[in-house]
Parts: structure tokens; C-alpha cells; sequence
């Protein structure tokens, strides 16, 4: 199974195979993505490269399962240029435009909140800019690997539209789950 990997980061990581080598598991993943961040920063600023890095991870993982309605989206393209809060756009199980933000913090307790964590922009630029049907409850999503989002922000400000694997959503998918992160190292010819 050969995924094709876009986004710039495989090209600017400080070195792919020490951040990709024997991981299985979520947590090993985002520690050494932390480590690797602290390495240079007058090069790369830590928080982008975490960000960056963990967009990867989000793009091997949704390209990868497409059927899978918890992921739910094919046809997933990165958004590498003109970034107005979306980071990927694709079809969701509804056969309808589906965008995806990753958000990377260093507190997997951590709860995401709208403004704190500027997600106001996603959900705008969603059905502004790429016309996300804005009755459907199935595409929007974010992947994170902080707890998920408060419930405040889902329910009140989000009105239940905004799909979100947290940390915990995202260890039942990957960890201990060798084949993917196998395919994973496979498409970044680790």
C-alpha cells in the first residue's frame, strides 16, 4: 500500500527515521516529536514543528483509512498554501466536502477550546471558503492529540457540528497497531 505523503514537514524533519524508528504507540510518537522540537529552535520554532509534525502523522492516518467513519474522509489533500484555519480538505462519508484541522498540544489533558486555541477560524473558513455543508454534522474535523474538545465549545459554540479524535480516540486507532505505523515508515521510505 503506497501513500503518498505531501506535506512539507517529511522534507524539514531533523531526521524522520530517529523520530519514526520502533514507535507503535501514540505517546512514544509525540514525545520524540517534543524532543526533536527543542533541537534547533532559531531554525525551526518548537511549536510549529510540533504542529507540522503531528499534521503528518494526521495526513498518513486519514489517507490511510478513508472507510473508516471514524476518520471518514477520501480523496484528502494537505493545504499547504493560503492557510485561512484549514489544514486538509477531502470527501467525507456523505459524499460532501469534509476539512480537517490538526491541532498538537503538549498536554494530551489539555481541552481545546474555540477561542484559546483559535478553532473559531476553522469552522469559519470550513463553509466560507470551501463550502462545507453547514447542517451536517460529519464534515468538520479536528484531530488532536490533547484530551478532545470542551464541552462548551462542541456543544454551545460548535452546535454538535464538529467531529474531534482526541488523544484517546487516536490510541485505540494506532497504538500497538504495527501495520500502521509500518505503512507509515513505508511511506516516508523509512
Amino acid at each position: 500500500m503506497n501513500i503518498e505523503l505531501l506535506h512539507t514537514f517529511k522534507y524539514k524533519c531533523h531526521d524522520l527515521k530517529a523520530l519514526l524508528s520502533g514507535v507503535n504507540k501514540l505517546s512514544t510518537f509525540c514525545n520524540r516529536l517534543k524532543k526533536q522540537s527543542e533541537l534547533f529552535p532559531n531554525r525551526y520554532d518548537p511549536d510549529k514543528y510540533k504542529g507540522d509534525g503531528f499534521e503528518l502523522f494526521a495526513e498518513f492516518l486519514i489517507k490511510s483509512s478513508p472507510v473508516d467513519n471514524r476518520i471518514g474522509i477520501s480523496n484528502y489533500s494537505v493545504i499547504l498554501e493560503g492557510d485561512v484555519g484549514v489544514d486538509g480538505v477531502g470527501i467525507g462519508t456523505n459524499s460532501e466536502v469534509a476539512t480537517v484541522q490538526v491541532k498538537f498540544r503538549a498536554d494530551s489533558t489539555h481541552e481545546l477550546t474555540a477561542n484559546k486555541d483559535h478553532l473559531s477560524n476553522f469552522t469559519s473558513a470550513s463553509m466560507m471558503h470551501y463550502k462545507v455543508n453547514p447542517e451536517s454534522n460529519k464534515n468538520m474535523l479536528i484531530v488532536t492529540n490533547a484530551k478532545g474538545l470542551h464541552h462548551f465549545t462542541d456543544n454551545e459554540m460548535f452546535g454538535n457540528k464538529v467531529r474531534c479524535l482526541g488523544y484517546e480516540e487516536l490510541r485505540i486507532l494506532v497504538d500497538n497497531n504495527l501495520t500502521f505505523w509500518n505503512l507509515f515508515r513505508e511511506s516516508l521510505e523509512i
